[in-house]
């Protein structure tokens, strides 16, 4: 219950007042924490900002850290039949591809009967075996329906599904296989209800085959991998007998260039972070409790080094020689037209250079540690600091906590000190009154 405080009843003064202006003088040390705890939140949420950017940069980094991904190529098929794709290890070239045959599924049908909630009255078992393996064992209740052998199929676990086709007049019960390909072919024993029959095999499990430059070629799916080297084939119908489709690889620099220029965006993102909230040159520091920190003056120095070291022993061993500089305020820039010449005189040298040779150390894989050692989450440099303001922040609140403790009793002994001059004055005046009427 609240307590209502009615000052100077006897004194005449308004001790309430008195005491919230004394307690209000006496706040400073509160306040002075109270914004140390902010400006030490404010703090650790620009952290979280500057680690969630250097995710953003690694990401970019991790696009073009091996050679396969440096070496950009675009493919195309001259036919909807044939969906191209290719990879940084695919090579320049042209090839006639038809495509003879779609890899398929195994569908099969039982034979027909007048509703698919009708009582069969069979027993025994329906067996089913994939590819020639073991056996998939149905058992059959003489109160089962066609409704309820597909609820037993589909949860025998077995790769094939299990449904119903009505054809207007009677049910058929349908077991289709899950994957595609020759060696997927079903067969069916025991209390079979007419799928093993072969007019009831409506679809026939078998592999795709292409035609690549008059070499046939065959796969267990409709993506063709491996058959040119770097190069993924989807199929999605055949091509017309005689007219074989165009499928061409071609180098790719606006690919490279796309993935270096989301490198330079996410460097430039952390750059900026790190500027605005520690300061830079005659830009003032957003947050106080980061100005000048030299945690963050470190990544954005190592940030640089790390763009600037030399790698390999070819034509180009730096970024900066392929077209990826930094300003003097330590951003990146991409320069297009000598990444060009860089590629169109040693795409290999360009590659080694951004990736490393045969994958292992180049200027990225630099660039990259350093991003790591700073933004891994738990461990990094940036996340061992906030640990550190996190307890700092704790720190501050506990000090505000007992601060407004003290002032809380310094305001009740404040009351307690004016309720007894209130009640001593009360009494005084009492007396004063008491011995004027006397002499009167």
């Amino acid at each position: 219950m609240a307590t209502v405080t009615f000052g100077g009843v006897g004194s005449g003064l308004d001790t309430e007042s008195i005491v919230t202006g004394l307690v209000n003088a006496s706040q400073g040390p509160l306040k002075q924490i109270k914004n140390q705890a902010t400006s030490l939140t404010t703090a650790n949420t620009s952290l979280s900002t500057v680690a969630s950017l250097l995710g953003k940069l690694q990401t970019a980094l991790e696009a073009v850290d091996e050679v396969k991904e440096v070496g950009s190529y675009a493919a195309s098929s001259s036919s909807t039949a044939i969906v191209a794709g290719a990879t940084g290890s695919a090579s320049p070239g042209s090839y006639q591809v038809s495509v003879d045959r779609l890899a398929s599924e195994q569908r099969s049908y039982s034979n027909g009967f007048a509703t698919s909630d009708t009582v069969l009255g069979l027993s025994g078992s329906l067996d089913f075996s994939i590819g020639g393996g073991t056996a998939t064992s149905i058992a059959i209740a003489s109160t089962d329906t066609l409704d309820s052998l597909a609820a037993k199929i589909n949860s025998s676990g077995a790769r094939v599904s299990a449904s119903i086709i009505n054809d207007g007049s009677q049910s058929r019960l349908q077991v289709r296989g899950l994957d595609t390909g020759a060696a997927n072919a079903i067969t069916f024993s025991g209390t079979t209800l007419g799928l093993d029959l072969t007019a009831n095999k409506r679809q026939t499990a078998q592999d795709a085959q292409v035609t690549i430059d008059g070499f046939a070629i065959t796969r267990p799916t409709n993506q063709v991998v491996g058959a040119i080297g770097g190069v993924t084939l989807n199929l999605t119908a055949t091509t017309p007998t005689g007219s074989p489709a165009t499928v061409k690889v071609a180098s790719d620099p606006d690919g490279l260039k796309n993935k270096l220029n989301s490198v330079v965006m996410a460097y430039n993102a952390v750059v900026d972070m790190v500027h605005t909230v520690a300061g830079f040159g005659t830009t003032k520091a957003s947050v106080d409790a980061l100005a000048g920190d030299s945690l963050l003056r470190s990544l954005t120095t190592r940030m640089s080094s790390a763009v600037g070291t030399p790698v390999g022993t070819g034509n180009y061993q730096t970024l900066g020689s392929i077209g990826v500089s930094l300003d003097r305020s330590g951003h990146m820039s991409l320069d297009s037209d000598k990444l060009n010449k860089a590629l169109a005189a040693d795409a290999t040298g360009v590659a080694n250079v951004i990736a490393g040779p045969d994958s292992t150390t180049g200027a990225v894989d630099v660039l990259r540690d350093v991003v790591k050692a700073f933004g891994q989450a738990s461990t990094g440099a940036i996340a061992q600091r906030q640990t550190s303001v996190s307890s700092r922040i704790k720190t501050a609140n506990d000090r505000a906590d007992r601060e407004q403790d003290r002032l809380d009793a310094y305001a009740a002994a404040l009351r307690k000190q004016f309720t007894a001059l209130d009640t001593l004055m009360s009494k005084s005046t009492q007396n004063s009154s008491y011995l004027a009427n006397f002499f009167k």
